[in-house]
C-alpha cells in the first residue's frame, strides 16, 4: 500500500468517526434544539480517539516499515494534546460550562440550545484536530516525515 493510500484511509476513517460520533450538528441544532449537552461531555473526544487509535494499530500491523514489523505502534497522544493550544482548551472549558449551566432565564426562554450548539461545534473541531494530529504522528512512523516539518493547513 502506498503512503498516499494509507493517508487516504486514515482521512476516510477520521471522517467516518466524526460522522458517527457527532452526526449532523447543524441539523440537530436547528431541528432538535437540545437544551443539555447530553453525552457530549468533555471526555467525549477520548472515545473517538480510542476508536481511531485501534484503527491505526490495525493499519500499523499491515503497513509498518519492514524494520519495524512486529513492533507495537507508538503514538504520543499526551504530547499531541499539548500541541493543542491552551487557549483552545480554555475556550472549550468555558463553552462547556456555559452549555452545562442553564440559567433561570434560559429555562424560561428555552434558549440554552445556543450554548449547547456552540459547545458541540467546538468539541467536534477539537476532536477533528486531535484526529489529524494522530494521523500525522502515525504517518510520521510510516514515512519518516516529521510533524514539526509539516504545515497543518489542508491536512
Amino acid at each position: 500500500m502506498t503512503n498516499e493510500q494509507i493517508k487516504k484511509l486514515c482521512k476516510d476513517k477520521e471522517q467516518e468517526l466524526l460522522d458517527k460520533y457527532f452526526g449532523n450538528l447543524a441539523k440537530e441544532a436547528s431541528d432538535l434544539r437540545p437544551e443539555t449537552v447530553g453525552e457530549y461531555t468533555q471526555d467525549y473526544p477520548l472515545k473517538v480517539e480510542a476508536e481511531y487509535k485501534a484503527f491505526l494499530e490495525e493499519l500499523w500491523q499491515q503497513c509498518a516499515p519492514e524494520e519495524l514489523k512486529g513492533t507495537p505502534l507508538v503514538l504520543e497522544e499526551e504530547k499531541l494534546r499539548e500541541l493543542m493550544t491552551s487557549k483552545a482548551r480554555e475556550e472549550l472549558d468555558a463553552a462547556f460550562k456555559d452549555a452545562a449551566t442553564r440559567t433561570l432565564w434560559e429555562r424560561i426562554t428555552q434558549s440554552n440550545h445556543e450554548d449547547v450548539a456552540y459547545y458541540k461545534g467546538l468539541l467536534m473541531e477539537y476532536t477533528r484536530e486531535m484526529l489529524m494530529l494522530m494521523r500525522l504522528d502515525f504517518l510520521e512512523e510510516i514515512t519518516g516525515e516529521y510533524i514539526e516539518n509539516k504545515t497543518f493547513e489542508n491536512e
